[in-house]
């Protein structure tokens, strides 16, 4: 293998790439694994690996050090699969709307209206989604989940939560912000990707 330009290192050191390659090598397994969950397709969840790779190299410097490399990693391959997912809409793949409605050979075409509801891969990730948050929300300590629950799921007002829990809206702001925090803690030791 031959060493690396200082171009395709991008400004970073042969030390980092070290480090990126490292911690690659530690989550590889696990990224193949929610790729091949993603695509159903050995050879799609292979390219998806080395896209997802391409681009949490050219994004490295926005993960930080200390926080879970595999949690970064999977939230770039989800987002990549998403975006692949756009790019093969047949809507956007014709070459004009033209083409699509009377093509050369005179036949009449149908033309294909995008679907707006969620695919069933996002659909399952949403849904994990949503239940790795609610077991985490399960974990606050009441008083918080309360707050959190009323200020974001219910979309209550602080004033009205205030009333609800017969406290200050300065109480409920230091609640709501508490509870994040310990929900945002709760989440990432779970190892759960947002």
């Amino acid at each position: 293998m031959s060493p690396i330009t200082s171009e395709e290192l991008g400004g970073r050191t042969q030390a980092e790439l070290r480090h990126f390659q490292e911690m690659l090598n530690d989550t590889k397994r696990r990224a193949y694994t929610m790729a091949l969950q993603l695509t159903r397709n050995p050879s799609d969840a292979e390219d998806l690996v080395q896209e997802t790779y391409v681009k949490a190299w050219r994004g490295f410097d926005s993960y930080i050090p200390g926080r879970p490399f595999l949690n970064w990693l999977l939230r770039i391959m989800q987002r990549a699969y998403l975006d692949s997912r756009r790019r093969e809409n047949p809507i956007r793949k014709a070459e004009s709307l033209n083409s699509m409605v009377s093509p050369a050979d005179g036949d009449v075409q149908e033309l294909p209206i995008a679907d707006e509801r969620p695919h069933p891969d996002e659909e399952l990730l949403q849904e994990e989604f949503r239940l790795e948050l609610r077991a985490a929300l399960n974990q606050l300590p009441e008083v918080y989940r309360e707050a959190i629950t009323l200020c974001d799921l219910e979309e209550m007002s602080y004033s009205e939560i205030a009333d609800r829990q017969n406290t200050t809206i300065g109480t409920v702001r230091s609640r709501i912000h508490r509870g994040r925090r310990l929900l945002r803690d709760i989440v990432q030791r779970s190892g759960f990707v947002m």
